[in-house]
């Protein structure tokens, strides 16, 4: 095969690459314009250990992102009380969605981030939302979103922003368990 011809079969071949199946489970994300206040950090991997249940746990990041945690995981709802940190973070590990919220927020805010909660369709791979709702007395701003090695950082209750964050983040933990926790 000549050198042209060559480089139209790698032409042809990564024009076809996006319709060749594969079965992946990315989920298509329709760019918006940026919403202030709705920045998404990138946080270091903290590792993905499982440590006996009720042990103290110290997270480099806050909130975490990945870490130590509990065995179990946190059942995908909104909770009326705190959720330990050890059972929510494996609901990450897991490729859940976690929306936190602190004690003493502006009940304003709080709503708004329950509407963007409730919003959520459920996730196609496994039939629920995969995100759950809980307040968290250890968060250093009023909200946040979490995925695995990622937070929608404090302050964004926008829907849309919310939305696309869950988008491209849900089901992207190291685990794929669809299966609802047993914990608070």
């Amino acid at each position: 095969m000549t050198l042209r011809g060559r480089h139209l079969l790698l032409i042809t071949s990564v024009a076809l690459l996006p319709s060749c199946g594969g079965g992946g489970t990315d989920t298509p994300t329709t760019p918006t314009t940026p919403v202030a206040g709705c920045a998404t950090e990138t946080v270091a991997n903290e590792g993905w250990t499982h440590v006996n249940e009720g042990s103290a746990i110290t997270y480099r990041h806050n909130p975490p992102a990945s870490g130590n945690h509990y065995p179990v995981c946190a059942r995908y709802e909104e909770h009326a009380a705190p959720v330990a940190r050890g059972y929510w973070v494996h609901n990450l590990e897991h490729g859940g969605i976690v929306f936190l919220y602190k004690p003493g927020t502006p009940a304003a805010t709080v709503d708004a981030l329950r509407a963007a909660y409730r919003a959520l369709p459920n996730d196609p791979a496994c039939g629920h939302k995969r995100a759950l709702l809980a307040a968290d007395p250890d968060l250093p701003g009023e909200t946040a979103v979490v995925a695995a090695d990622f937070v929608l950082q404090s302050g964004c209750t926008d829907s849309g922003a919310i939305r696309t964050f869950v988008n491209a983040h849900i089901g992207r933990g190291p685990e794929q368990v669809c299966q609802d926790g047993t914990r608070p």
